[in-house]
C-alpha cells in the first residue's frame, strides 16, 4: 500500500483502528470490518492503520482479493501470510486442519509486539478464503492480533455476512464532507464537482485530474492520453493478476520484457500503476481502475492475452493451480491439454478448496467434446463435481448431478452404479429425506440383473444402513444379513469385510450378543488387518465398521487402531463425508477410556469438518458428543448450550441423530440441576416411558439417566422402574458398560467394579440416586 494524497477526513476512523491494537489486555484477537462504497477511502485508511502499526513496531501483512481471480483459492492471502503453510495440492489435509495451521501461523507472527492482518476487498474473495475468515471469528488466534477485513457492504456474499455478523465491529466510510474534500485536492473545488462526485474521494481525485469528465468516466479519461505501447501493458497488467509480475506482464502483452518495463515506469510515473515492495510485482492504484481496463479490453485480445500468459506459465512450470485461471479463460471446446489442467487444479484443491473445484470441473466439463469416446470422462467429472458439491453442503446440486450421472450410466457394470447410487442416497439422507434415499437403493437393488451380485451386496449393505440412520431398528438386520451372504458369494474381501461390519452393527443395535457375533467380530478383524490400503480404500466402510464395532464391543484398543487407519484413509483418498464419523468414534473410545481431553479434541476436530460441510446431520451428531464431554469436564454451562444446538439443529425430525442430541443435552440438563427438563427430554426422544425409542445400549444409559432424574424429583418409584428396565435391557445386551448403567441406577459400588475406570463421576451421581430413593 502507497501513501500518496493527503489523508483527510478518517481520523476518527483511524482512532478507532489504533484503539484496537493498543487496548489494554489484548490476548486474543480482535475484528474489525471496514465497510463503504467504491473508492470511498477503505484501501487507504488500511494503509494509515498499516504505517501506525509499524510505527509502533507491530508487524503487518496484508492481502487483497481480486475482481477478475474470485475462483483462485485463498487469493486474499498474501504470500508471506501463509509463508510455512501449504495451501496449494494438499491432497491429505482437511480444511479444519488447515484453517488451524494458518491460524497458528498469526500467532507465530504475532510475536513479539503484536500483529496486524489487512484483508481488502474481501467482498471478492473466493470461498476457501471466507471459509477461513469464518474459521478465525469462531476460534480467534490467542496472541496480540488485530484482523481487519474491508469490503463493500452491498456486495458481500452471504458467506462473509455471516462470518462478520457475530461479534466484529464495523466501521463505515461515508462520503467527505465539502471541507474535507477541498483539503484533498484543493481550493478551486466547487459544489459543482463535489456534487458530480458525491464526496467520494476516488472521483473527486479523478475529477481534478480531468474536470470535463464525469464519476467513472474520470477514471478512464486517464487512459486516453496513454500511448499505444504503454495502453498495450496497462491492458496486460490488467489480465494478469491483481498483483502482476513484470515477465507475466511482457507475455501477456506480447511484448519484449526490456519494452515492458519502460512501459511498466511511465506508468508507474502517472500513478496508474504502483511498486509493490522488492518483488517487482505492480498493482493498479484502485481496483476500479483495473476493472475500468479490463472491462474496456477487446473480447479477442483479452482471450489471446490470457493464452499468452496460460502459455508463459505453463513454461515456467508453475502449479496448475496457478496456470487454471488463465486457461479457463483462453481455452476452446475440445481442448484436451486445456482439460487436463483445470481437472488435475480441480483434485489438487478438492479437500481445501472444493468450491473452487466445483468451479473448475464444471469448466472442464464445458470444454468436453459431445463425443460418444468422451462418455467415461465425463461421467468421472460429473462424479467428481457431485463429491465437490457434497462436501461443500450443496446438497441439493449434489444430488441433480448425480441424478445426472445415473441417467448416463448404463446397467452394466453394475457395481460402479450401485456406488453411485449409494452416494445418491447418503446425500438424500443428509437432505432428511430417508424414505426417499431407501426408496431409490431398493428400486436399483429390483432392477439388477443379478441379485446375488457384487452389486446387489453393496445396495443391500446401504439399504441396512439406511435404516439404522433413518432410527428404524426393527428390520435392519435382515438387510445386513442379505448382504453378508451375498458377499460371501461374490469372494471379494474389502466387500465381505464391509457387511461382516454392517452385520455385526446391526446386531450390536438390536442387543444381541452370542458367539456367533463375536466370532463375525473376530472374522471382520482380521480381514480388515490383511487388506493393502488400496484394496481396503475401495469399500472403506468396513473399516468405520469395524472401529465402531470394537468400541461398542468393549475392544478399545482395536478400536482406536482401526479407527486411526480409517481416517488416514480417508485423508489421502479423498473420502472426506468420512472424517466426522471417524473422529467422532475416536473421541467417544477415548471418553470410555476416561481420556477426557484426547476425547474433547476429537469431538472438536469432528465438530469443525461437520461445520465445513453444512450438514445439519452431522453437526448434530458432533456438538452432541462434545456436549456429552464438555459436561464431563465439568462446563455445565458449555454441554447445556452444546446440546441445546444440537437439538436446533436437528429439528422435528426422529433419527438417531435427534436421539443422541435429546440424550446427550438430557444429561447436561440434569448435571445442571434441571431434571425435569431431563425428564422431559429423554420421554420425547424415546416415545415412551420406557425409551423404547433407543437401541438396546444407549437405551441402558439414558434409562439409567432417567433413574437418576426422577430420583431427583423424588420420584423413587419411577426411578426405581426405570433401574428395572435398565437391567432387564443390560442383562439381554450382556456388556459390562450396559451392565454398569444398569448397576448404577441401583447401587454405586456395584457399578463402579463393574465399569472400571473413568467412572468417578457416576459413582457419585449414583449416590445421590440411592440418597432420593
Amino acid at each position: 500500500m502507497v501513501i500518496g494524497t493527503p489523508f483527510v477526513g478518517r481520523r476518527h476512523e483511524l482512532d478507532l483502528l489504533r484503539g484496537k491494537l493498543f487496548a489494554p489486555g489484548l490476548g486474543v484477537a480482535r475484528f474489525v470490518g471496514v465497510t463503504g462504497e467504491p473508492g470511498m477511502g477503505k484501501t487507504r485508511l488500511l494503509a494509515e492503520f498499516a504505517a501506525a502499526a509499524r510505527d509502533a513496531g507491530v508487524a503487518v501483512v496484508s492481502g487483497r482479493a481480486g475482481e477478475f481471480e474470485r475462483h483462485v483459492p485463498f487469493g486474499v492471502l498474501s504470500g508471506d501470510t501463509l509463508s510455512t503453510v501449504d495451501i496449494h495440492g494438499a491432497i491429505d489435509v482437511e480444511r479444519y486442519q488447515l484453517h488451524r495451521a494458518i491460524r497458528t501461523r498469526l500467532v507465530e507472527l504475532a510475536a513479539p509486539a503484536g500483529l496486524v492482518l489487512l484483508l481488502d476487498d474481501v467482498h471478492w474473495a473466493d470461498d476457501a478464503s471466507l471459509e477461513l475468515l469464518d474459521h478465525l471469528v469462531r476460534h480467534p488466534p490467542r496472541a496480540r492480533v488485530v484482523i481487519v477485513a474491508a469490503y463493500r457492504p452491498r456486495q458481500a456474499p452471504p458467506r462473509l455476512s455471516a462470518a462478520l455478523s457475530d461479534g466484529v465491529e464495523e466501521i463505515e466510510l461515508g462520503a467527505l464532507t465539502f471541507d474535507e474534500a477541498r483539503q484533498l485536492v484543493g481550493d478551486d473545488l466547487d459544489h459543482t464537482r463535489y456534487d458530480a462526485a458525491a464526496g467520494n474521494p476516488l472521483y473527486l481525485e479523478a475529477l481534478a485530474r480531468h474536470p470535463d469528465a464525469e464519476g467513472p468516466a474520470a477514471l478512464a479519461a486517464e487512459l486516453a492520453t496513454l500511448s499505444h505501447i504503454d495502453l498495450q501493458v496497462a491492458r496486460a497488467v490488467a489480465v494478469v493478476a491483481d498483483v502482476a509480475e513484470p515477465v507475466l506482464v511482457a507475455a501477456a502483452a506480447d511484448l519484449p520484457l526490456t519494452e515492458t518495463l519502460a512501459a511498466l515506469d511511465r506508468l508507474t510515473e502517472r500513478d496508474l500503476l504502483r511498486p509493490l515492495g522488492t518483488s517487482g510485482g505492480v498493482r493498479y492504484r484502485h481496483p476500479l481502475l483495473r476493472s475500468v481496463v479490463y472491462q474496456g479490453i477487446g473480447s479477442g485480445w483479452r482471450f489471446a492475452a490470457h493464452a499468452r500468459t496460460a502459455a508463459a506459465l505453463a513454461a515456467s512450470k508453475a502449479p496448475v493451480t496457478v496456470q487454471a485461471h488463465h486457461v479457463e479463460q483462453s481455452a476452446v471446446h475440445g481442448d484436451k491439454a486445456a482439460i487436463d489442467v483445470l481437472v488435475d487444479a480441480a483434485v489438487a484443491y478438492m479437500n481445501t478448496a472444493p468450491t473452487t473445484a466445483a468451479h473448475w470441473l464444471r469448466a472442464a466439463l464445458r470444454l468436453l467434446p459431445a463425443d460418444p469416446s468422451e462418455e467415461q470422462m465425463r461421467l468421472a467429472l460429473l462424479g467428481m463435481l457431485a463429491k465437490a458439491l457434497g462436501v461443500t453442503g450443496e446438497f441439493k446440486r449434489s444430488r441433480e448431478v448425480l441424478h445426472e450421472v445415473l441417467a448416463l450410466m448404463p446397467a452394466e457394470p453394475a457395481v460402479p452404479r450401485a456406488q453411485v447410487v449409494g452416494f445418491c442416497a447418503q446425500i438424500e439422507r443428509l437432505l432428511g429425506r430417508h424414505a426417499e434415499a431407501q426408496a431409490l437403493v431398493l428400486g436399483e437393488l429390483n432392477g439388477l440383473s443379478d441379485p446375488d451380485s457384487a452389486a446387489a451386496a453393496v445396495l443391500k449393505l446401504e439399504l441396512a444402513s439406511g435404516g439404522l440412520v433413518a432410527g428404524n431398528f426393527t428390520d435392519v438386520r435382515d438387510w445386513a444379513r442379505e448382504a453378508l451372504a451375498t458377499a460371501r458369494r461374490v469372494g471379494d474381501a474389502p466387500l465381505l469385510a464391509a457387511t461382516i461390519g454392517g452385520c455385526v452393527q446391526h446386531a450390536y443395535i438390536k442387543g444381541l450378543v452370542d458367539d456367533e457375533v463375536l466370532a463375525l467380530l473376530d472374522e471382520s478383524t482380521s480381514m480388515v488387518d490383511s487388506l493393502l490400503d488400496n484394496d481396503l480404500a475401495r469399500h472403506l466402510e468396513a473399516v468405520v465398521f469395524l472401529g465402531w464395532n470394537e468400541l461398542v464391543y468393549e475392544r478399545l484398543d482395536g478400536a482406536l487402531r482401526h479407527l486411526a487407519r480409517g481416517l488416514d484413509l480417508a485423508r489421502t483418498t479423498g473420502q472426506n463425508h468420512l472424517v466426522t464419523y471417524l473422529r467422532i468414534g475416536q473421541g467417544t473410545t477415548y471418553g470410555l477410556l476416561g481420556q477426557l481431553h484426547e476425547a474433547a479434541a476429537c469431538f472438536e476436530d469432528a465438530a469443525e469438518a461437520a461445520v465445513l460441510t453444512r450438514s445439519d446431520e452431522l453437526r448434530t451428531m458432533a456438538l452432541a458428543q462434545q456436549s456429552w464431554i464438555v459436561t464431563w469436564l465439568g462446563d455445565i454451562d458449555e454441554g447445556v448450550r452444546l446440546g441445546e444446538e444440537a437439538v436446533r439443529l436437528a429439528g422435528p425430525v426422529r433419527d438417531w441423530f435427534s436421539g443422541v442430541a435429546h440424550g446427550m443435552l438430557a444429561q447436561a440438563r440434569m448435571y445442571a440441576g434441571d431434571a425435569v427438563g431431563a425428564v422431559e427430554l429423554l420421554r420425547r426422544a424415546g416415545g415412551d416411558d420406557e425409551l423404547s425409542g433407543f437401541e438396546p445400549v444407549t437405551r441402558v444409559s439414558y434409562l439409567e439417566l432417567l433413574a437418576a432424574a426422577e430420583a431427583e424429583c423424588r420420584r423413587p418409584e419411577d426411578a426405581l422402574a426405570c433401574a428395572d428396565r435398565a437391567h432387564a435391557v443390560a442383562e439381554s445386551v450382556g456388556r459390562q458398560h450396559p451392565l454398569a448403567f444398569a448397576q448404577l441406577a441401583f447401587c454405586p459400588r456395584a457399578a463402579f467394579r463393574v465399569a472400571g475406570r473413568g467412572r468417578r463421576a457416576r459413582h457419585r451421581r449414583g449416590r445421590e440416586i440411592r440418597s432420593h430413593g
